[in-house]
C-alpha cells in the first residue's frame, strides 16, 4: 500500500471517529437535556401535590364551618329543624343547597368551588387535576367539636403524560361548636331569643348554700357535657335523646318574657324545658320563681348523678 493509500485511509477513519464521537456526544446532551426537562416537570407536579394536600383540608374547613353557619340561618328563616343532617350536610358541602334550595352563605365557598378553583390554577402549569368525592360525613367528635370526613379520589397528571398521581384520601378537618347559635332555642322560641354555644367556666355552682354562681350561669345560659343531653349535631335535627357528647344549658326564662313569650312550669334544663318529658322539678332557694330543676326525692339527700347534683342544687331545693 502507497503511502497516499495509508494517509487517506487514516484520514478517513479519524473523521469516522471524530463523527461518532461528535454524534454521541449531541445525542448524549439532547437525553440530558430531555431528562432535565422531564425532572423538571416531574419536581412541578410534585410541589403541586403537596400544595394540594396543605390546602385540602382547610377547603374543607372552610366549606363545613359555611355550611353549619347555613344551617343556623336556614333554622331561622324557615323556623323548623334539619330533617337528616348527615344528608344536608353533604348536600350543602358540595352543592350549596338544602333541599335544592340556595344558600347564600355557600356563594362560591363549597367544596366543588374550592376543588375547581384549583383545577384552574392546575391548568395554568399544565398540570390536569381531577377529583371525585365518593362520600362525605359529619359527626360529633366530642361535645364541643365536630368532624368532616372525606372520602376523595384524587388524579393530577402533566399534560405531557411525564408524570401522574392517582390516590383515595380520607381527609378530616375539626370544627369547634363554640360560637355558634343553639337550634333549640331558636326554633322553640319562633326566633325570638338565640343562645350562642359558649361553654361555662364555673364549676362550683353552689358553695355553702350560696345560689350566685347557679344564678348567673342561668343568666348567661351557659353550657356544660352532660351525656343525659343531645349533642350539637342532634339538636339540628331536634333530637332530645341523650349523647355521650351532650351538652345543656339552664334557659334564662326572663329573655323569654321580654319576648312575650308563654313560661311553661318545667325544669330550665333546656332540652327538659323544650321537650315533652314528664319530670318532678324543685324550686331552688333565692332564685327566681321560675328557677326549677329537675330530679326525685330525698331532697335534701344524697346525691343520685341528676340535675340537682350536677348544679350542686339538691339541698338548696325549697
Amino acid at each position: 500500500m502507497t503511502k497516499k493509500a495509508i494517509f487517506y485511509t487514516t484520514a478517513a477513519i479519524a473523521l469516522t471517529i471524530v463523527i461518532i464521537v461528535t454524534y454521541s456526544a449531541y445525542s448524549t446532551y439532547r437525553l440530558s437535556d430531555k431528562m432535565d426537562v422531564i425532572q423538571t416537570r416531574i419536581e412541578t407536579v410534585n410541589f403541586f401535590i403537596k400544595d394540594v394536600e396543605r390546602d385540602i383540608n382547610k377547603g374543607a374547613f372552610i366549606a363545613g364551618f359555611r355550611t353549619l353557619l347555613s344551617f343556623n340561618q336556614f333554622i331561622a328563616n324557615n323556623g323548623t329543624f334539619i330533617d337528616n343532617v348527615n344528608e344536608r350536610f353533604k348536600e350543602s358541602f358540595l352543592n350549596g343547597t338544602i333541599e335544592g334550595q340556595p344558600l347564600g352563605l355557600m356563594k362560591d365557598s363549597t367544596f366543588t368551588d374550592w376543588a375547581n378553583r384549583i383545577s384552574a390554577e392546575a391548568n395554568k402549569i399544565d398540570i390536569k387535576f381531577n377529583f371525585t368525592v365518593n362520600d362525605v360525613k359529619l359527626n360529633q367528635t366530642d361535645p364541643w367539636s365536630v368532624g368532616i370526613g372525606i372520602n376523595i379520589s384524587l388524579d393530577i397528571r402533566d399534560k405531557r403524560n411525564t408524570s401522574y398521581w392517582i390516590r383515595d384520601r380520607y381527609l378530616t378537618s375539626t370544627i369547634s361548636i363554640i360560637g355558634f347559635e343553639d337550634p333549640l332555642y331558636i326554633v322553640n322560641s319562633n326566633g325570638r331569643v338565640t343562645n350562642t354555644i359558649i361553654r361555662t367556666n364555673i364549676t362550683n355552682f353552689v358553695i355553702g348554700g350560696d345560689v350566685t354562681n347557679l344564678i348567673t350561669h342561668a343568666n348567661n345560659s351557659g353550657y356544660i357535657s352532660h351525656n343525659d343531653s343531645p349533642s350539637f349535631l342532634m339538636r339540628l335535627e331536634g333530637n332530645l335523646g341523650n349523647s355521650t357528647f351532650g351538652i345543656e344549658s339552664l334557659v334564662n326564662l326572663e329573655e323569654f318574657q321580654k319576648q312575650g313569650l308563654s313560661l311553661k312550669d318545667r325544669s330550665i334544663v333546656d332540652y327538659i324545658y323544650f321537650g315533652t318529658k314528664a319530670t318532678t322539678n324543685y324550686r331552688i332557694n333565692k332564685t327566681p320563681e321560675w328557677f326549677k330543676i329537675d330530679g326525685t326525692p330525698p331532697v335534701p339527700g344524697q346525691s343520685k348523678g341528676e340535675h340537682l347534683d350536677i348544679y350542686q342544687a339538691r339541698n338548696v331545693t325549697i
